[in-house]
Parts: C-alpha cells; structure tokens; sequence
C-alpha cells in the first residue's frame, strides 16, 4: 500500500480515561484504510505530538493485519507524508 495521504478526524480528548482518540485514515489509490486510535494523553505534549502519537498508532495497528504481517504487502508512504519524530 503507497500511501498518499494521512486524515485524523474526531480527535477527542477523554480526561477521565487520560487518552487521545481518533480515526486515522491512510489513504492511497487503491483503498482508504480508517482505523480508530487510542494514545495516551499527556499534559506536557508539544504541539504535532499528539498527532504523531496517533499516526504512529495507526501503523501499529496496520502492521498486524494479514498481508502486512505475511509480506504480501508492503506499507510505503508519498514523499514528505511521514511527520518528523521533532
């Protein structure tokens, strides 16, 4: 999968649960691939951390489907999609 671009919506901060939710969607020409994320919610997060906290999730997830996980498929991703670790 040649990914193209990356959407975060419904970003919701659940206090009592101390958690940063979302739908990331990874996007190519083929298909669209929506996965719901759960991170954990900091007080001290620099802006962009939440995001690359919930991308960085979505691969997770991504990765243990069956033909990531049997090499069927690759994940690869545009040029200058993948955020900066900062």
């Amino acid at each position: 999968m040649y990914v193209t671009y990356i959407q975060i919506t419904n970003p919701t901060y659940r206090q009592t649960l101390g958690e940063l939710s979302a739908v990331v969607s990874l996007s190519s020409e083929e298909r669209d691939v929506q996965l719901h994320c759960n991170v954990p919610a900091t007080e001290q997060r620099r802006e962009g951390e939440g995001r690359l906290a919930l991308i960085r999730e979505a691969l997770r997830q991504i990765s243990r489907m069956p033909e990531m996980r049997t090499g069927r498929e690759k994940l690869s991703f545009a040029p200058g999609l993948m955020p900066r670790d900062g």
